[in-house]
């Protein structure tokens, strides 16, 4: 029977299915890129997430590498061309953090609304500071959603809308006018569009070189003076050091952040960013809940049985 190695923590729901199933299971999530080299030979398939980097040198040293699966969504860690041309397929599980993130999204608004990590913090430092503490309500919002096509973009409109009563304005290069018309938002056809009307500004897209800084200076520049921009899908999708200085100026009036250049961040610049007192930051814990690592790990599980079974 195959032999799969796991190379990140995974939950074991999954891991129980496919030894249940009859495949031999390795977890090692400690493996370096050049012992990944080394030991991929062994291997019929490969469990990651987002830490562990299939590279090329991975995929051509894997001479029986038949199937690289991703527990979650993102596969910028992932050659795909040389997957590709290999004929390895490559699994990842789309919908499972969809519930997740999308909760986490609505709680950063939330948290920097209500300015919630500051309150929390002076109280913590023995200060009663509700003088400084005037918020606003997400219901009297505009929420731009970037990337509304997606399961994550329209389940954060369905929510501003149906939950909150707030206003929500969607931008994708997918028609989304349908969705929208179903879900009762607004679908706009240019991002300048989007960032120019709305006051929570949230990034929904995944990380490819068409999205690269697809908020930059000058998308950042066109957003409403005091608006706020969500980020939990990639932290490159956004130009940081022009969200700094936007965040600094006082532009922009806040930012809630999941994502960032590096993880854990170590340039300067954006150890300043998470630093500002109206940017509220979580360490990229989108699709961190109990229940989607399970939801992650059984779906992996369900498509490695049926590409190695043919069905």
């Amino acid at each position: 029977m195959p032999k799969v190695l796991v190379c990140d923590p995974i939950a074991q729901d999954g891991l129980a299915m496919l030894k249940k199933a009859g495949f031999t299971v390795e977890e090692n999530p400690n493996l370096t890129t050049d012992q990944l080299e080394k030991r991929i030979v062994e291997f019929d398939a490969v469990i990651v997430r987002g830490r562990t980097k299939i590279t090329s040198a991975v995929l051509n040293a894997g001479v029986k590498l038949k199937a690289v699966a991703r527990s979650g969504v993102g596969l910028d860690n992932i050659d795909l061309e040389t997957a590709k041309k290999k004929s390895i397929q490559v699994i990842s599980t789309p919908a499972a953090p969809t519930t997740s993130v999308t909760e986490l999204a609505i709680a950063l608004m939330l948290a920097v609304l209500r300015k919630i990590s500051f309150a929390d913090r002076a109280m913590k430092e023995g200060r009663w500071a509700k003088a400084e503490l005037i918020g606003s309500e997400l219901k009297s919002q505009t929420v731009g959603v970037v990337g509304a096509a997606g399961r994550i973009g329209l389940e954060v409109a369905r929510i501003v809308v149906e939950g909150f009563g707030a206003k929500a304005i969607g931008y994708d290069v997918i028609d989304v006018t349908e969705k929208a018309r179903q879900l009762g938002f607004r679908a706009v056809g240019q991002l300048s569009e989007l960032l120019s009307e709305s006051d929570i500004v949230s990034v929904h897209v995944p990380y490819l070189p068409s999205t690269h800084h697809l908020i930059d200076q000058k998308a950042i520049s066109s957003m409403k003076k005091g608006s706020i921009l969500i980020n939990t899908s990639r932290g490159d999708i956004v130009d940081g050091q022009s969200l700094l200085a936007a965040l600094k100026s006082g532009n922009l009036g806040g930012a809630g952040l999941d994502v960032f250049h590096k993880e854990p961040p170590v340039d300067d610049w954006e150890k300043e960013l998470v630093r500002l007192p109206n940017v509220v930051c979580t360490s990229h814990v989108g699709a961190q809940t109990v229940e989607t690592q399970r939801l992650e790990s059984t779906i992996v599980a369900e498509e490695l049985i049926r590409t190695f079974r043919g069905k």
